[in-house]
């Protein structure tokens, strides 16, 4: 069994390398099962430290890379 750290900084890369959110099919469950780790576990740790639960943070990547569609141009930031 990993520790929580392991399972949070497994997690940490998942989003941030592996962009593991690009594949809006994935759960944050189906993250936990494959960090062998209970989801109320890791999310604890999240909240702890980001404020956020697992599936809000993977629901946060998952809007941004939406936004990333969405041509910008100045005029988009200033209104």
């Amino acid at each position: 069994m990993k520790t929580i750290e392991t399972a949070y900084s497994e997690f940490s890369r998942m989003l941030l390398c592996d962009r593991i959110y690009e594949d809006t099919t994935v759960t944050f469950p189906d993250i936990c099962a494959s960090l062998h780790v209970a989801p109320s576990d890791l999310n604890e740790i999240l909240i702890k430290e980001i404020g956020m639960n697992g599936p809000e943070i993977l629901q946060s990547f998952q809007k941004l890379l939406t936004l990333q569609a969405i041509p910008h141009t100045r005029e988009n930031f200033n209104n």
